[in-house]
């Protein structure tokens, strides 16, 4: 395929401005025809004068099969694909022998065609037995063996034991008899690294188990125990190896459906759970698994009895992905209108909101000592943020921060920009104007449609929200003051209300007695990337949320805390009411769930305590839930309410008898991945379904994040991944783009990676939580990555979408990416202009048409399309560029048709903010009604849509119902 290196200098720009940064143009148009790296292979013969259009090797380069090992049954059936490592232009003929006869039945010899480079044949299993086949080319010495095991139908019986003391060394902790293929493996950096992620020493037993199959489910394996009495979790997943017999599959089942069957601490029903890093080994009718996990406990290697399974899915032949903002926009949009898109593709952005509010009030807006602390701090702690921060909640690969010190790797690369402390309250306040304001409401829940601005808190007029930020922010400018009732009181000072309800902004946490005043301020002043500086000027106005003015000098201090109002308080201790620790049969390390109920997003993505979420109806059982203070958004009893009489009171929701959000919470949440799959909460506390099985049935997502990516999208990847599995589908997790080749190897080779077994439903975590400091700096595991994570981040969303395509068109053009007509270039197939929705929103978008577009011989040819939607603070010629590498992806002779990228038409859409819609960002959503001048993005990102396949005539195929077999 197309080397690396040869777009190492265009990715390293790219990297440069894929989130924030200036747009960077396609390269390849007519003064610089489309460079062909892959061109001019030694062995390649001459083009001969009758070969096919597009083809241009003569010279056979080999033959493989894949996979080189299959096992099965007596009677039963499997697929294995016979392939050429080169295209070819003409037929090819390959004669297959077997070792031994009498073993397997296969075809004497098999055709492949012109232009295909590939083709299946069955291989039906007749006797016990072992038998190597080899593949040789007529007229060639082109060779290739492979291997074919027919098993017994039945599983042995489980035998041996086994154990040790596991130690961070990357030493595997074996089994003995009939588990000595079982094991424990800690690597050597979980005892030297990053403290986050160290595992002490632990003695472990391995042992035989036996685990109820779920109903349709057959075993592939004996269930193995990995028990310890000293530890059960991990900081970090560490890896286990399990027996496995892939010939005891359903016949023509593949990798890609075997599962994995869990029981252990907290866990007391088997269960289906995820897995990460499945490598498959040996052979296929005695062979491993081998995995990485977070937890010990009971594993076993499962498999649905009905699949694969036939099904007529119907096919939009739209695609949809993006990075960051563009890839919470894609995750929203795909998912939210997954009537018209076939592939969701949220790259480094599949925000999951309940999760992020969650995250956000905790650690962006946190750190700060409560008024219980503050009265009763004596070493003047409470006069800067918490340095221990609340206790983190023992997710895999989270950062924790604070409002005064939000989290960035200074000195490293890969986070595609800086992001100061400008650069995060521009998100901040985009979100606001595109979503409404999450942490505040500024009219009472029973207003419909709420016209009030939902930008910044209430109180602020609209006179000077919309003041330039060097007015609002300038020495001696007026900032919005809400009068407390005793503003001049010390925190252990007793204050009392004075009775005028236009004074006193509550908070629970930070002003329960209403004593301070609430304020405006501005910020921005930095020691570091993300550190705040309070002796800096302040330049830019936190639009978003008042701060307590706990020494009254109109300013705010260090410590003086932020204000978070987005919801009403509850206990997060799941439908039970009872935290874990109080539940009947509590053991820290061998039943630290007696419930079954703490949620998980990999062991138990239904559970309840500790979910993020208040739960009630919709997910508890009938008469159950968890309990919530009905006291309105700001937690304290007894405070005004606007909509009781007007003039005053900052709180809504209060007496309801409701579970209340904001407006900008509920958009968000109702929005999310995981909203629209698991289901969501409103902002009266009334829960929606998901969306359907049949709507699922018809969608593959495939989403990302970066271990050290400051926004933490892989924590949000992880939950909502989670929102899928809570749906019983089977998610998988991949610790890096190699492990898609389920093979073990670490390097991405997006052609020789089994696309259709990696799973429909698929997050991959690029990085190294142990990588070296030279691959930190390099921006390893960061919001881009390395400039070789974003080359695999953006080609195997697009490699796993012409994988699964049905009848796409793989044959290599002469042709240029051309955005004018030039003697080189006979026609414009890279297109930017402007688009103007039904709503009058204007903004441009590029499109970039495959290689052969407009050859003869394709003139009724039609093509999948693609929408890959950008960064925050970037154009969409930002990303045009990708349409310059997909080119020569879509058209490489090194890479065989089976496995080439189809022809797809890519579109990049507008996202940026345009006039006085927002900062920076639109975050591809329709801002509400309440945003003066806000952004349609959906409606204009669907209208263009429209525009393209109805309106402009691009040949992009129309929808169809196609049999396939998954």
């Amino acid at each position: 395929m197309t080397s690396r290196s040869s777009w190492s200098s265009l990715a390293s720009s790219f990297a440069g401005v894929l989130a924030l940064g200036a747009p960077l143009a396609l390269a390849g148009c007519p003064s610089d025809p489309m460079p062909t790296p892959d061109a001019g292979m030694p062995d390649d013969a001459p083009m001969t004068p009758d070969a096919p259009v597009g083809c241009d090797i003569a010279t056979l380069a080999g033959v493989r099969f894949s996979p080189g090992s299959v096992g099965t049954v007596p009677g039963g059936v499997r697929e294995l694909t016979v392939a050429l490592t080169r295209d070819h232009c003409s037929d090819v003929t390959v004669v297959l022998t077997q070792g031994t006869s009498g073993i397997a039945t296969i075809p004497a010899s098999v055709t492949i065609p012109v232009r295909t480079s590939s083709v299946t044949i069955d291989v039906t299993g007749v006797a016990v037995g072992r038998t190597t086949l080899t593949a040789s080319v007529e007229g060639s010495s082109r060779t290739a063996e492979g291997e074919v095991v027919v098993t017994e139908p039945t599983l042995a019986a489980c035998s041996g034991g086994g154990g040790g003391m596991v130690q961070p060394n990357g030493t595997r902790v074996a089994g003995t008899g009939g588990l000595a293929s079982a094991g424990i493996l800690v690597p050597e950096a979980a005892g030297t690294g990053d403290e986050q992620y160290r595992v002490a020493p632990f003695q472990a037993a391995i042992a035989c188990d036996e685990l109820s199959l779920p109903e349709h489910y057959l075993a592939l394996g004996p269930a193995v125990s990995f028990t310890s009495e000293t530890v059960y979790r991990f900081s970090r997943e560490i890896e286990f190896t399990i027996p496995l017999s892939l010939s005891l599959l359903p016949d023509r089942a593949h990798r890609g459906h075997v599962e994995v069957l869990y029981t252990g601490p907290g866990v007391s029903e088997p269960r289906i759970v995820a897995i990460t890093n499945p490598v498959f080994e040996g052979s296929a009718g005695e062979g491993t698994l081998r995995f990485v996990a977070p937890r010990l406990g009971t594993y076993q290697a499962v498999v649905r009895d009905d699949v694969p399974h036939a099904h007529l899915r119907h096919y939009n032949f739209r695609g949809i992905l993006g990075f960051s903002m563009g890839g919470s926009g894609s995750g929203r949009i795909g998912l939210g209108s997954h009537d018209l898109f076939d592939f969701v593709a949220p790259l480094g952005g599949p925000t999951d909101w309940q999760y992020l509010l969650e995250y956000i009030r905790r650690y962006h807006l946190g750190g700060f000592c409560t008024a219980e602390e503050r009265a009763a701090d004596t070493t003047g702690r409470c006069d800067e943020v918490n340095r221990e921060r609340p206790p983190g909640r023992g997710e895999l690969f989270e950062h924790t921060q604070t409002f005064e010190n939000w989290w960035y790797e200074d000195m490293y690369e890969g986070q595609g920009g800086t992001f100061n402390r400008e650069d995060y309250i521009a998100i901040f306040r985009d979100l606001s104007a595109m979503f409404s304001n999450p942490n505040t409401d500024t009219d009472a829940f029973d207003v419909e449609p709420a016209l009030t601005p939902s930008i910044a808190p209430p109180g602020t007029p609209e006179s000077l929200r919309t003041m330039p930020d060097s007015a609002r922010c300038g020495d001696g400018a007026e900032q919005v003051v809400i009068h407390g009732h005793c503003p001049d009181a010390s925190p252990t000072d007793t204050c009392a209300a004075d009775g005028d309800p236009t004074t006193g902004w509550y908070d629970d946490e930070y002003n329960p007695d209403g004593r301070w005043d609430v304020i405006s301020f501005c910020d921005g002043g930095e020691i570091d990337v993300g550190n705040w500086d309070p002796s800096a000027h302040q330049f830019v106005p936190i639009e978003v949320a008042y701060a307590v003015d706990v020494n009254h000098d109109g300013l705010r201090n260090p410590g003086e805390p932020v204000i978070r109002n987005g919801r009403e308080t509850f206990d997060d201790l799941g439908c039970d009411r009872t935290p874990s620790a109080m539940e009947a049969g509590f053991d820290p390390i061998a039943n630290p769930d007696p419930a079954g109920d703490d949620y998980d997003f990999q062991y138990n993505p239904n559970g309840t305590e500790g979910n993020y979420d208040y739960d009630a109806e919709g997910v508890c059982p009938a008469g159950t839930s968890e309990r919530f203070d009905d006291f309105g958004i700001d937690g304290v009893d007894g405070t005004p309410q606007i909509a009781a009489g007007g003039g005053g009171g900052y709180d809504v929701g209060e007496g309801d008898g409701h579970f209340n959000r904001t407006r900008g919470a509920e958009r968000m949440i109702s929005s999310s991945p995981r909203g629209v799959v698991r289901g969501y909460r409103d902002r009266h506390g009334a829960w929606h379904e998901g969306i359907s099985d049949e709507a699922l049935d018809n969608l593959d997502v495939f989403a990302d994040g970066g271990v050290r990516d400051l926004f933490n999208w892989v924590v949000q990847g992880n939950h909502t991944m989670g929102g899928f599995a809570s749906r019983g589908l089977p998610v998988r997790y991949y610790d890096g783009f190699g492990a898609l080749h389920l093979d073990g190897r670490t390097d991405f080779e997006y052609s020789s990676v089994p696309w259709a077994e990696i799973g429909r439903y698929t997050m991959v975590r690029y990085g190294n939580i142990d990588a070296q400091e030279a691959d930190r700096i390099a921006g390893d595991g960061g919001h881009v990555g390395t400039t070789d994570q974003l080359l695999d981040r953006m080609t195997s969303a697009v490699a796993m979408m012409s994988a699964r395509w049905p009848d796409g068109n793989r044959v290599r053009a002469i042709d240029n990416a051309c955005r004018t007509i030039t003697p080189t270039c006979r026609h414009v197939n890279v297109i930017t202009e402007d688009f103007t929705s039904s709503l009058g929103r204007t903004g441009p978008y590029s499109l970039v048409l495959p290689p052969g577009y407009f050859d003869e011989e394709n003139a009724d040819t039609c093509y999948p399309i693609v929408y890959f939607l950008h960064g925050y603070g970037m154009d969409p010629e930002g990303l045009s560029a990708i349409g310059f590498i997909l080119w020569s992806y879509m058209n490489s002779q090194l890479v065989p048709a089976s496995d080439r990228i189809q022809k797809m038409i890519f579109v990049f859409p507008d996202g940026r903010c345009r006039g006085d819609e927002c900062l920076r960002g639109t975050f591809y959503t329709d801002a509400p009604e309440s945003t003066p001048h806000g952004a349609q993005m959906q409606t204009w990102l669907l209208d263009l849509d429209r525009y393209i396949r109805e309106d402009r005539g691009v040949r992009v195929c129309a929808p169809r119902d196609v049999m396939v077999v998954e």
